[in-house]
């Protein structure tokens, strides 16, 4: 098994050259997650799917590393949250760098020198609050999933964190959560005509208010099934001409509760 391993870390390092040569992300959010999900289908041994799926974050984990990839960015005031979950989420090779604003988050995303940007629902919502990083996250950036803190699965929206990558690193085929930002008046009242004109989607729904003049709404929509990327976004986009409700969407990505990395 070592042996292996050896000869897959050194596969890995050469397919991390042909990427940079090309230009080529490492990390794909949505081949990861492909890959440990058939994988867990195909284990009908005794070794449980946490398992093959805890083993496998490892094994992928030293991959990214083999490959040359950049660290991973976060906000340094929340690295008390962030930074446990992130390393059972991701795994002990991806090298992790706090940053202190959201400025040097973007920049360091633009540049390369970050991989991916992990964010708590409070640093998003209040990140967006602000019109020109509005703007620059939609030009430039998508949410490629989410993960709740160290042993809080049912942690509130604000606490959850959200995986942040360059746009074009894989979009999810199939997905179950539609992450979304509502910029008006009354959050509350625009979230509930959503619902009403989608009332044919099984969805719940968990929401995030920032105080601001209008409010900004970072809203969780999560489908009872996966369903096809392309028609949950069409469907969605009817239902908000539909409710006249001004929303723009964030991300569309499979739940991450058993992988997340």
């Amino acid at each position: 098994m070592l042996q292996l391993l050896q000869q897959r870390t050194k596969l890995s390092g050469q397919i991390g050259k042909m990427k940079r040569r090309h230009g080529a992300v490492i990390y794909v959010p949505e081949r990861e997650r492909e890959l440990v999900a058939r994988l867990t289908r195909l284990s009908k041994g005794l070794l449980q799917a946490r398992a093959v799926a805890a083993l496998w974050r490892e094994i992928l984990s030293s991959s990214r590393a083999a490959q040359g990839q950049a660290p991973i960015g976060l906000l340094q005031a929340s690295d008390s949250l962030v930074l446990p979950a992130s390393h059972a989420c991701f795994g002990a090779c991806d090298q992790f760098l706090p940053k202190k604003t959201w400025a040097e988050l973007v920049k360091g995303l633009d540049t390369g020198a970050l991989s991916l940007a992990l964010l708590t629902g409070d640093d998003l919502a209040r990140a967006l609050q602000t019109h020109r990083w509005r703007s620059e996250f939609f030009e430039r950036l998508t949410v490629a999933g989410d993960f709740p803190p160290v042993s809080d699965e049912k942690a509130p929206l604000a606490r959850r964190i959200f995986i942040v990558t360059p746009r074009g690193n894989g979009a999810a085929m199939e997905a179950n959560r539609i992450l979304i930002l509502i910029e008006c008046k009354s959050t509350v009242n625009a979230i509930k005509s959503l619902l009403h004109s989608m009332s044919d989607f099984s969805i719940h729904a968990e929401h995030l208010t920032r105080h601001a003049q209008p409010a900004v709404a970072l809203v969780r929509l999560t489908l009872a099934r996966p369903v096809d990327g392309i028609h949950a976004t069409s469907h969605l986009l009817a239902a908000c001409k539909s409710a006249d409700v001004p929303v723009s969407i964030l991300g569309i990505y499979p739940s991450t509760e058993d992988y997340g990395g």
